[in-house]
């Protein structure tokens, strides 16, 4: 049997895009656990979210944060991992980026040509009032490490713009649900996902097939480097084209209805279940 490692985006896939809910996908959460297959989240949401996050999801496997800039191992996994990584308390990091700080001071001289507001520019109250997010949840998001959200008022062809003078800095924009990621050029779901991919496979004793779940432009990398990508069905945006991958499924049901279905087809495919 071919091992299984699950990678899954949050908002608007595990978690319902307007309550944040993942009541839908408890059990199949569970399958995973019970059948030993790593879920690993691959998200926007920074390292003090997911802290919190994990906890309520029952969640021990690593964690890739703020769309591919970094990924989080926690050391009791006992993974090992052969280049020298950041000691973050009960966690190893891998970093994939320049920091918050340098992406906001390239920024800083653009904010007159073109109508953007970055998260450094925001109170947690206009976050809150932009996300639906609880203070708590608001201030967390806010505490960034390797990227920058900006809420983009400006045009495609603005935002295009910006992406050609930032691309002679090493640094790019990704466009997510909400808000457009100020982020390293190689800052990517995808590359995050295929590095914790070797790390597994250094390790196994058979293949490991990676199955992707997602619902945003931010996981189409993501999605297309996937042995299964699976896109989420959204109730607010069309789903996003994953290039050159006619194997790619599209949920019945949105949110986490939808990606629960996905992993229980898969398990059930694999002979798992």
């Amino acid at each position: 049997m071919t091992s299984l490692l699950v990678f899954s985006d949050l908002d608007g896939t595990l978690l319902d895009h307007h309550t944040y809910s993942f009541d839908a996908a408890r059990s199949a959460l569970q399958s995973l656990k019970t059948f030993s297959i790593p879920c690993v989240i691959n998200t926007s949401k920074t390292f003090k979210e997911l802290i919190i996050l994990r906890d309520e999801l029952g969640h021990q496997d690593p964690f890739i944060v703020e769309n591919g800039s970094a990924v989080y191992i926690p050391k009791h996994l006992s993974l090992f991992i052969d280049e020298p990584l950041e000691d973050c308390g009960d966690y190893w990091l891998k970093a994939f980026g320049p920091t918050r700080k340098t992406l906001i001071e390239l920024t800083n001289d653009q904010t007159e040509k073109y109508t953007f507001k970055r998260f450094s520019d925001m109170s947690y109250q206009d976050l809150m009032s932009i996300t639906g997010l609880g203070e708590e949840n608001a201030k967390l998001a806010m505490q960034r490490e390797f990227t920058e959200p900006m809420l983009w008022n400006d045009s495609n062809l603005a935002l295009n713009a910006l992406r050609q003078h930032l691309d002679q800095f090493d640094v790019q924009i990704q466009k997510g649900g909400r808000f457009s990621h100020l982020m390293g050029k190689h800052c990517d779901k995808a590359n995050a996902m295929l590095w914790l991919t070797d790390v597994y496979e250094s390790q196994a004793d058979e293949k490991i097939t990676t199955m992707a779940l997602g619902d945003g432009e931010n996981d189409i990398g993501m999605l297309s480097k996937a042995d299964i990508p699976v896109v989420i069905r959204s109730p607010v945006h069309a789903p996003p084209e994953v290039p050159n991958r006619s194997d790619a499924w599209l949920t019945d049901a949105y949110g986490p209805e939808g990606w629960a279905q996905a992993i229980n087809l898969v398990l059930s495919k694999q002979g798992i279940s």
